[in-house]
């Protein structure tokens, strides 16, 4: 009860000590364009983002996919940008969209190709005028990071990063591209959606949403995929596609966001100037679709994965809908991150392997899901029945609809929510996508900014009453069970002539572009001096950040060992992320004492690192360690737990083959790593069948053994932490030395080696290329930036570019020189296709191409050298990663801001340093190339070309221990 009492007070203030509108302004300009400008001068950039209210629940019935086509083309220029002669490019434009209408309107196949080729031959005649990726150029000029844009059901967004000197050129740019767009190159972007449709139908992920989606949403649009069926992405038109852009994107039906380094008053009056010029039009009223209609209890059952998942979907609100945050509680209630609901409470016990609860909310409907994976019998190996699954889950439900929740967990979730708002208010992008939905859902800034009040209000009675309506009888089954979904429909892609836009030129707009006004900026830089540093024990050491922020603190013990050393962490922190302390708490008793204190820990471990990673309130902070601790020195582990461990990795490794993903995976680990790919160089199944609590207990012990990096975030004076870490961590004294981090060893190649694994199943072949380097010197570091930024940055990457833009053969693709986390270890080039199977050979030929003579152009150097120049300035880690982002500075071999001696490296750099390091690092040397695809439609024999081809089997990627 006192517990309760103390949180209920901690809520009372939480939500009232800070208030997030600061620095937020609002206003609508006189064509009726929304923009919110959120002042944040303590972030280096700005991030700018103009989302559309439309997305693919609009797309026609006849024409799906549409949308997401737009999206794509939106980046190929206008009237002005992309075009060095618009009166020339325009009449063969036109001729290409009344192509396309004949397109549509013709069935015979024969015909339908002929007028393909007629397409084709105008798309490479209209490149003569064509920019190619001006828009992306000139963002790469200011400095702009990730650039991207992303279609939704209800919305299409455009946005990236860039420094806060570059307003006014970006509100000039981003208000430019919605003005008399032009959709060049068209039939290079469809092919290049049929790509990304095809790498889709590769990945389980994918499969199992668009499954669910199609069942828990029938009749509406919001059952179809985003990017399209594929009888409709192989039938388009672009005239409907400027018909769907005219109609949706007007000036009303959108909002320009700007969060970060901005100034309201001024850029208010370059925003009126700039976006000001989008013509005034209605934005049409979005048409009426169909409602849920389930009665009772139906149940649609499939086949798609490794181990059987049970999910109970029922009707639902839309976003924005008043019962909305009571029915996120409710799902925290029964599932959450803590771990203190009541379905975690059957998984941390065994019953479960797994089990959620979440909401699938959009704009206009959303569904209630309750999703579990049967508890695996690891002495009978099956699994428990889904109707018995099912029983369970229903048994808390009705825990939920009786309103038997203690007050502890409802003020507990409470708590928690509150803590992750203001968390991801630390995020400009988070703040941006919270103003985001407000616009789309037509909601009031404020109600969104209320969320805090708004969750601190709700009572249990209020829960209660949402779970009896919401959760009621009329409810949908998705019964998926082991195995492998039908091979599903697969587009080809046209033998179609690639198109040469122009190179070396500028547009007249790109031109006006360069002399437009730049903010001067002198550069800040990092200072390591804002970590306090202190030892704790002989080796172990405290970094210190000040949060100004909020009341929350976050912290990291970062232990120096991981699984390349200790393989069985993996398990062990499993085990422990569901651990109690003996003696004194059951598993979800303690999720319960870190919950009523406010805080959440959770375990995990890389090749590298144990981690320990601790979150709360800093009134607290004394007490969360000192749970902390006792949890690691006394964890009391759960031998049904374990048999689910056991139980799913050993049904993981039964089917890992099934699965085109986990092969591709497993052929790349190969390709890099050989016998020591994770895939080989494993425990076996008989040694984790033999695991005990006992035995993981103590693995975990000895990895607590070495020494630690404490990394702590918060408000409280740097000395009072100190010494309440110093006596309530479980840091040993006389530490073992840590010797990471570990960087794996690769595999030297001497000559052009080609590894084929044929799979029938893959849609899609994966084509990994690999070339060693030499030790790694930090001196180097921007001249490999530079490298990347010329073969993979962005849009404007000749790989992508040719592959991707030019030739439409890939939806993803890219060649990057990795480098490692210490100095002296060799870095090495890494590169990736995927592309259909029947075009392997020629991907391959183009990718090689490029690698064996890189085409020059010296004119990109400017470019690169603005881009990484800008992007330095603006690139500095968040006060959460700070101290964390300095050590590893510091483990490269810097005493300082890398920035201070880079920027002028920057400066000083020419197209001869690319070519110099191309030449003595990348050109002629031995390359290796692993291939996953279909072997109906690869020429093995043309393979051989490349390098010696050895033919892979599974077994021989796969451990069969």
């Amino acid at each position: 009860m006192k517990k309760s009492v103390l949180l209920l007070l901690l809520l009372s203030t939480l939500f009232t000590t800070y208030s997030h509108s600061q620095g937020l302004k609002g206003f609508k300009l006189p064509n009726g364009l929304t923009v919110y400008i959120w002042e944040d001068f303590t972030k280096p950039d700005v991030f700018g983002m103009v989302t559309v209210n439309v997305g693919a629940a609009s797309d026609p019935d006849n024409l799906t996919g549409l949308a997401h086509y737009l999206e794509h083309v939106m980046f190929k220029g206008t009237e002005k940008i992309g075009t060095m002669d618009w009166e020339k490019e325009k009449p063969i434009y036109e001729q290409i969209i009344a192509k396309y209408d004949e397109l549509a309107a013709t069935q015979d196949a024969a015909q339908r190709e002929a007028i393909s080729l007629e397409i084709n031959k105008l798309t490479v005649e209209a490149a003569q005028y064509m920019v190619g990726n001006e828009f992306s150029n000139l963002t790469e000029e200011m400095g702009g990071m990730m650039l991207n844009a992303q279609t939704g059901y209800d919305f299409t967004r455009y946005f990236n990063l860039f420094p806060p000197s570059e307003i006014y050129r970006w509100l000039e740019l981003n208000s430019e591209r919605f003005i008399n767009p032009v959709f060049r190159a068209f039939q290079s972007e469809l092919e290049t959606v049929y790509e990304e449709y095809n790498m889709g139908q590769d990945e389980q992920g994918r499969q199992i949403q668009s499954f669910m989606l199609s069942n828990i949403f029938p009749g509406h649009p919001y059952a179809r995929p985003v990017v399209g069926y594929p009888e409709h992405l192989k039938n388009p038109q672009l005239s409907k596609l400027i018909d769907f852009y005219n109609t949706w994107y007007v000036p009303e039906n959108m909002v320009l966001i700007l969060v970060g380094n901005v100034k309201a008053s001024q850029v208010r009056g370059i925003i009126q100037d700039k976006f000001g010029r989008l013509q005034a039009r209605q934005a049409p009223q979005q048409k009426e679709n169909a409602s849920w209609n389930i009665k009772g209890r139906k149940v649609v059952s499939t086949k798609l994965t490794p181990y059987p998942m049970l999910h109970l979907a029922f009707n639902g609100v839309p976003q924005g809908h008043p019962d909305e945050i009571p029915l996120e509680i409710c799902m925290s209630i029964l599932s959450n991150a803590s771990q203190t609901g009541l379905l975690d409470k059957l998984t941390l016990e065994g019953d479960f392997m797994q089990a959620s609860a979440s909401l699938a909310n959009f704009k206009e409907q959303g569904r209630i899901m309750i999703s579990a994976v049967p508890y695996f019998d690891i002495n009978q190996r099956r699994f428990n029945s889904l109707r018995d699954t099912e029983k369970m889950l229903w048994k808390e439900l009705n825990k939920l609809q009786e309103g038997k929740i203690e007050e502890w967990l409802l003020q507990s979730i409470k708590s928690t929510m509150i803590r992750q708002f203001d968390l991801a208010f630390e995020s400009s992008m988070e703040k941006a996508f919270r103003l985001m939905e407000s616009f789309i859902n037509k909601q009031d800034v404020s109600e969104v900014l209320a969320y805090k009040d708004r969750v601190a209000d709700i009572s249990l009675d209020e829960i209660k009453a949402v779970a009896k309506k919401y959760l009621t009888d009329d409810f949908l089954v998705l019964d998926i069970q082991e195995g492998k979904a039908p091979k599903s429909e697969k587009l080809e892609k046209p033998g179609y002539d690639p198109i040469t836009p122009l190179r070396n030129v500028r547009s007249a707009y790109s031109n006006t572009f360069a002399s437009l006004p730049v903010m001067k900026k002198e550069p800040e830089f990092c200072d390591f001096n804002e970590v306090q540093q202190k030892k704790i024990n002989d080796l172990s050491e405290l970094f210190y950040t000040k949060n100004e922020e909020n009341e929350i603190f976050t912290l990291t013990l970062k232990y120096g060992v991981g699984r390349a050393l200790m393989p069985k962490l993996d398990y062990a922190v499993q085990l422990m992320n569901n651990a109690g302390i003996m003696g004194f708490y059951e598993p979800q008793e303690l999720k319960q004492a870190f919950s009523e204190l406010g805080a959440s820990c959770r375990f995990r471990v890389d090749d590298s690192y144990l981690y320990v990673i601790m979150e709360g309130y800093e009134e607290n902070l004394q007490e969360s360690c000192n749970l902390l601790t006792r949890q690691i020195l006394m964890p009391k582990l759960e031998e049904k737990q374990l048999n689910n461990i056991i139980g799913g990795e050993m049904q993981s490794r039964m089917r890992e083959k099934d699965y085109v993903e986990s092969v591709k995976d497993a052929v790349s680990e190969y390709l890099f790593y050989q016998d020591k790919s994770e895939y080989l160089d494993r425990l076996p199944i008989t040694e984790i069948r033999e695991m005990t609590v006992s035995s993981l207990t103590g693995e975990f012990s000895r990895a607590t053994d070495y020494e630690a990096e404490v990394h702590y975030v918060g408000g409280r004076p740097f000395d009072e932490v100190y010494d309440i870490l110093s006596q309530n961590l479980p840091l040993k004294a006389n530490e073992r030395p840590s010797i990471s981090p570990e960087v794996k060893e690769r595999v030297f190649y001497s000559e052009n080696t080609i590894f084929f694994l044929p799979e029938n199943d893959a849609q899609q072949s994966g084509i990994y290329f690999y070339i060693d380097g030499k030790p790694f010197n930090i001196k180097e570091r921007m001249t490999i930036s530079a490298v990347n930024q010329y073969l993979s940055g962005g849009f404007n990457g000749i790989i992508i570019q040719e592959i991707r833009e030019y030739r439409s053969m890939a939806y993803h693709t890219y060649g990057r020189i990795l480098t490692p986390t210490i100095p002296d270890k060799p870095y090495y080039f890494d590169g990736f296709i995927g592309t259909q199977s029947d075009k392997t050979v020629e991907a391959i030929e183009i990718f090689l191409s490029m690698i064996n003579e890189m085409p020059e152009y010296p004119e990109r150097i400017n470019n690169i050298k603005e881009y990484l120049y800008k992007a330095k300035l603006s690139s500095k880690p968040t006060f959460r990663t700070a101290s964390q982002q300095y050590e590893a500075w510091r483990k490269l071999g810097f005493s300082e801001d890398p920035a201070k001696t880079e920027l002028a490296i920057i400066e000083s750099l020419t197209f001869d340093d690319l070519m110099k390091f191309y030449n003595e690092e990348i050109k002629g040397k031995p390359m290796a190339i692993a291939i996953v695809g279909d072997p109906k439609q690869i020429d093995i024999k043309q393979l051989e070309k490349f390098g010696k081809v050895t033919r892979l089997n599974k077994n021989r990627i796969f451990s069969s221990k």
